[in-house]
């Protein structure tokens, strides 16, 4: 259940372990499964194209039914309630993905953007190459990459995020730093510690900050994202986090024919000790191996992977290994051309981030598992 890329991966992957295996794909949207990374990025520049954006295999060797969002679930019946009827099986994979949170006051309409789906990058796409003046609201990894973007495309931007420092929920002071740094170098203003509010006016957008107000032509609010899991309307258990949650192997706990996987799935990592949910796209990949090997194959295999993601703003490079959360003291280790932090919880090496020394990757990985493993 999800046409995204933890749906296709492991539909491949479990027709591969089984030729065999009558295999269907529920999508919510009417596109074939695609790759989110540069929706933010190449796609919006031009650089890459739809085709490029487009997940190798996609639609082959099983059946996908695209814009057929799923509504329900019935464990009684082994079924899955969908927009054009009723989907049974003996086996589940839930990959549903996550939804943009949805800011009060800022309904979606042609004038603001929640960045998600290749149709809101083709409405960013188009406005970006007629606007003037764009307002982000959210100063996370999606609203820095926009703005490195459009910029780019010579259009002015202006971030605004409530707390002091972008991008304080996801990294510590030294890296918020450093991206904060890269983008005024770009021109992008920032407003930080602000609230906004937002008014019509001549067919653009009034934004009230504060003591402040401007214009802008485009809002694109980029406030966080929660997992897409209000159609299972209580039936599988989910976490403090919002995720189904799902043991080391994959499968949804309690359950032996039903696993979970990518950012709707609040995965226990024997190595942490603790349940965790990532929004990162080779942890959706793999993840969904592991899912399709649980169900398809006798192999129970914990996912023991140290989750990796990144952002690509510009001349900056940020790549994220591990758990840094920002609540940890960061440290920060001299790397020839770039930058490394380290977060660690009792000795431990729970994370790190990488700016602009992708050389540093592979070691750091390693380190990272010695820490933990120890």
């Amino acid at each position: 259940m999800g046409g995204a890329l933890a749906g296709h991966r492991s539909a491949v992957h479990a027709r591969r372990l089984d030729p065999d295996l009558d295999i269907t794909v529920l999508a919510a949207e009417d596109e074939l499964p695609y790759q989110r990374p540069p929706l933010s990025k190449g796609y919006l520049l031009g650089t890459v194209s739809s085709q490029r954006v487009r997940l190798r295999g996609a639609g082959e060797g099983y059946r996908l039914l695209a814009a057929n969002p799923a509504i329900g679930l019935d464990l009684a019946q082994s079924s899955v309630l969908t927009s054009d009827g009723i989907q049974s099986f003996d086996l589940l994979i839930i990959a549903t993905g996550a939804q943009p949170h949805r800011l009060e006051g800022f309904p979606p309409d042609q004038d603001v953007v929640y960045l998600r789906t290749v149709g809101d990058a083709n409405l960013l796409k188009e406005a970006l190459a007629r606007i003037h003046h764009l307002t982000i609201v959210g100063g996370g990894f999606i609203g820095a990459e926009v703005a490195v973007s459009a910029r780019r495309l010579g259009v002015e931007v202006t971030i605004v995020e409530q707390s002091a420092h972008l991008l304080s929920r996801a990294v510590g002071p030294g890296v918020s730093r450093l991206i904060e740094e890269n983008l005024q170098r770009l021109g992008v203003e920032l407003a930080l510690e602000s609230t906004t509010k937002l008014e019509a006016v001549n067919n653009r957008r009034l934004v009230r900050d504060g003591s402040r107000e401007w214009l802008t032509d485009l809002v694109v609010v980029g406030v966080g994202v929660h997992p897409s899991t209000e159609w299972l309307g209580g039936a599988l258990p989910l976490r403090e986090d919002g995720g189904v949650a799902v043991n080391e192997f994959g499968f949804v706990d309690g359950f032996s024919q039903i696993a979970a996987a990518g950012d709707v799935a609040s995965w226990h990592h024997p190595l942490y000790g603790r349940p965790l949910r990532f929004e990162h796209f080779e942890v959706a990949a793999n993840q969904a191996l592991h899912a399709a090997e649980a169900l398809v194959s006798d192999k129970h295999i914990a996912y023991t992977d140290i989750p990796f993601g990144w952002s690509d703003q510009g001349e900056l490079l940020v790549q994220i290994l591990g758990v840094p959360s920002p609540g940890l003291a960061e440290e920060e280790e001299s790397v020839d051309g770039g930058n490394m932090f380290l977060y660690r919880r009792d000795d431990r090496i729970e994370g790190a981030i990488l700016v602009n020394a992708p050389e540093e990757l592979t070691a750091l990985r390693d380190r990272i598992l010695s820490s933990l493993s120890s």
